[in-house]
Parts: C-alpha cells; structure tokens; sequence
C-alpha cells in the first residue's frame, strides 16, 4: 500500500484510538504532579481509619478543648490536616458506599441507611478499593462495621476483602455478633470493649501482612450512640462519656502507629483518618460537636457532611501541610490506585478525583464541585467557594427550638464559604446571578447522571432500647417542655370553666 495512504489513515485513527484514554486520564488528574508508584520501591500500605458519626470540633487539631486525642493531632501536624474534606453523605451507609466506590451514592440507589431487616445491599458489581488494591497484589482486609448489606452477596468477602473481622451494621441495632470472615461468634458482645477489640484484630492483621503491600479499612463503630467505653477510659474525658470513646479511639490510633514504627513500616504505609459524616446532634450530649460549623448529621449544611480528615506519610506528606481547597472521601479511591499504579475502571463514571497532589501539597483538586444529597435529593450544591442551600421543607420549627438537631424550613439560601463557613449570611437576594448560574449547573449535572438507579429498600430499625435510653441524656429538656405545655393547656382549661362558671351564676342571679 502506497505509504501516504498509510499514513494518512493512522492520522485519522491514532487520535480516535487515544482520545476516550486521554479524556478518562484528564478526568481524574491534578494541575500538578502526584505521587506515582515507583517500580524501585515496595508499593505503600495503606490504612483508612473511619470513625462513626464523629463531627468536625470533636478533636483537638480541629478545635476541641475537652476531647483528648494526642495521637490524631500528632498525625495532623506531622502531615496532611484537610480543612474542607466532605463526607459523600450525611448518613452512613451512603458515606461507605461512596467511600469505598469513589461514586455519587445516588449512582448507586443508596439513600438512606440499612437495618437488620433489610435485605438489599450495594450493589456487587460496584468495584471497591479493595477490589481494585486487591488487583494489584494487595492484601486486604475489614476490622469493624461494615454497614452496606448483610446478606452473604453483600458482604466484605464478595466486595474484595480477603479477611473481615467486626459488625454488620451499627451498633444500635439488633442481632449484633462479631463475623469472623464468613463465620458468625454467636458469643454475645461487650460494646465496652469494642474498640479495644478491633485494635488488637487490626494489629493482628498488620503483623500478618507486613511482608507484603497492604490495605486495612479500620471502621470504628464509635462514637455512634449507644456509647461505650472500656474501663481504662470510662469516665475519663472532660467532654464526658462521648469524649470518652472518642479518646479511646486516638489510643487505638496510637497503637497502629506503634506498631508501624516497631515493624519499620512507618515511611512506607500511608495512614487516614476521617469520618463518615457530622455529629448526631439530636443526641445532645451524647452526639458530639460540629465546631464551627452549622447543624450535622442527616443534613446537608457543613456540619452534616464536612468532616476531620487528616493523612500521615513521613518523608511523602510534609508536616504541617494544609491542602488548598475542597477534597471528598470519593477522592481517595482514584488516590490509592494512582500509588499502586492500577487503572481505574473506564465502564462507569468515578467521581472521585486523584489527590495526591493535595497530599504532598504540589497541586490541587481537578474541580472544586460537590452536590450534597440526602434521601435521593439534592439538597446543596457547593461551587469553589459558593454555597446553594435548595429551599427545604424541614420539621416544625418549634422542634428546633427545644433540642439540637431538628432543622426548622428554609428558604433558598447562598452562602460564601470563604468568608462564612458557618453558614449565618444569606447572600442569595443581592447575587441573583449567581444563583441562577448554579441553579444551571444543578441541572446538568441531574441530566448527566441519566437514569439512577431504584432506590434500594432499607427497612427500619426495630430496636429502639438504646434511644430510649438515650432519654435520659437529654430528656430532661423534652420532659420540662411537654409539662409546661400540659401545664398551660391546663391552665387555660381551668381558667375557662372558672371563667364559664361566673357567666351561669351571673345569668341565675338576674
């Protein structure tokens, strides 16, 4: 064949050929350089840290004066502390599935939180961290709450963990036994020593692998209500019992670095911490604190879904590196698979974006969007540095009155997170522009979705001991208003009748 016709048909095809690759690399890249996996060098271990319902003031890095937690501020001061890292969702089971997928939950049909009647799941053909750490030689492994369906098709072991220690679901709920792999202990639990017990299964875990590259998802179950902790931390914090568990769960952290540093694994093992959403504050003292922050948990302002993130990697993260910007939990699978030079799956859309630059402080996140669902609504969209809170029907106002952690109704709403993280200033009425701008941008990003998924049924938790006895927390108040109530309406009852008495007697005497 004539060598410019030749030619002429690779210069046609070689660009069809690259550009859906080129396009997928740009997708998940930074605007500077990443960490990349070095053939000379052992890949990293990596080990995510996840505490339950844990807001953004419960630790002292972050602003907490009565929580003790040495070993977390440690860890924020010699490497990365993230100032704006958000949550995929203000409720758990949507957080794990976004966590461990990099995709939108809503991607998934997960909107709300599963319970021990449920018998649905994520989906197993979402691809997980592990599955794809596990592809490239990892050995992987789950100590603590799982939470994304506890059907067999549904657990760890079908979503690529080699080994599963811990709970189901969370520690409200019922029929709770340790799984041990694909085994059940039948023995019935001691809460207060849950946290203990998944440290030692989570040293257990690094001892076995430490010859090899590993992943370790270490989920604490605390501080969830109903709260636990052990005797040498009981009664111990000044932030009290939820400070408590708190501290425990930085002794555990402490422990794991430990251990790191005895096995000469510490320059070689990247360690997170986060959480996955805001403070339960509608538990009151028992429910934590959001610092700064407005409402948390089961919303979508701040303090429901942005969250404590901090990244430990001597030699890799310099200490005292703030990163720039915003960075999602869905970010740290398209991470972790750019260290262990593995490709990401190219048959569906991944949201998460590669942060290594944000990590080692030389490049920032590829777009600095975030939409905030909550029960398969989008609630909130965050655009740089302005916020669209969408109008909301919320619960009677006199409920957030009486306790933390009911939201009353709202209007549309923006605010400037940069000058107002807080979430106090309402700016929507003097920059209608720009609501409009972002109202636009809320509907391309619905029709880029296409067709979602049907919701996935999640039933409802039947045991309701731990909340009744979460009364006694903040009862008191809830008490005190629903007699003063009862005394008013029996005031005003009394005083009608009396007030009816003196009309008859007036109308007998004429």
């Amino acid at each position: 064949m004539n060598q410019r016709i030749v030619a002429f048909i690779a210069m046609l095809f070689i660009p069809m050929l690259f550009t859906p690759m080129l396009s997928i690399a740009a997708s998940n890249s930074l605007a500077a350089p990443d960490i990349q996996a070095n053939p000379n060098k052992p890949k990293p271990n990596i080990i995510l840290i996840l505490a339950d319902d844990l807001g953004y003031g419960d630790i002292g890095s972050y602003g907490s004066t009565t929580i003790k937690t040495p070993n977390i501020d440690s860890m924020a001061q010699q490497g990365a502390k993230f100032n704006e890292f958000y949550a995929a969702s203000p409720v758990c089971t949507p957080s794990r599935a976004g966590l461990l997928t990099g995709r939108y939950p809503i991607r998934q049909g997960i909107h709300q939180v599963f319970y021990p009647e449920s018998f649905q799941g994520m989906d197993p053909e979402e691809i997980t961290i592990a599955e794809l750490l596990k592809d490239a030689g990892y050995a992987t492994g789950l100590v603590g709450k799982w939470h994304l369906g506890h059907h067999d098709k549904y657990m760890p072991w079908n979503q690529g963990f080699d080994t599963f220690f811990g709970l189901p679901y969370s520690n409200d709920m019922g029929g709770l036994y340790y799984f041990r792999n694909r085994e059940i202990d039948f023995t019935e639990i001691d809460q207060r020593l849950l946290t203990q017990t998944y440290t030692e299964e989570a040293l257990k875990f690094i001892d076995a692998h430490q010859s090899e590259p590993f992943f370790l998802y270490l989920a604490h179950n605390m501080p969830h209500v109903p709260l636990y902790a052990s005797a040498e931390f009981e009664g111990k914090s000044e932030g009290g019992l939820y400070g408590d568990t708190v501290e425990e769960i930085d002794w555990s952290v402490g422990q794991i670095l430990k251990r790191l540093k005895s096995l000469d694994l510490t320059e070689n093992t990247l360690v997170i911490f986060t959480s996955d959403n805001g403070p339960w504050l509608v538990m009151d003292d028992a429910g934590g604190s959001a610092g700064i922050l407005r409402e948390g948990k089961q919303y979508t302002f701040e303090g429901g879904m942005r969250v404590p993130a901090i990244a430990y990697w001597p030699n890799t993260i310099d200490p005292g590196t703030e990163p720039a910007g915003i960075a999602t939990m869905m970010d740290w699978l398209p991470t972790f698979a750019n260290m262990a030079d593995v490709p990401l799956p190219i048959d569906r859309a991944i949201d998460g974006k590669d942060i290594s630059g944000l990590l080692t402080g030389t490049g920032s996140r590829a777009d600095q969007e975030l939409f905030y669902y909550m029960n398969g609504e989008l609630r909130a969209y965050r655009s740089g540095q302005w916020k669209l809170k969408l109008p909301f029907k919320g619960q009677p106002r006199f409920l957030s009155w009486i306790q933390n952690g009911f939201v009353a109704p709202h209007e549309m709403l923006l605010f400037n997170l940069g000058s107002d993280p807080g979430e106090e200033i309402n700016l929507a009425a003097e920059n209608p522009q720009v609501v409009s701008s972002m109202l636009a941008d809320i509907e391309a990003f619905k029709v880029s979705l296409g067709t979602v998924p049907e919701a996935k049924k999640t039933g409802k938790n039947m045991d309701y001991g731990p909340y009744i006895r979460l009364l006694s927390t903040f009862g008191g108040k809830l008490l005190l208003c629903l007699v003063a109530v009862i005394g008013l309406i029996y005031l005003i009852i009394k005083l009608a009748r009396k007030s009816r008495r003196k009309k008859q007697s007036y109308k007998i005497k004429l």
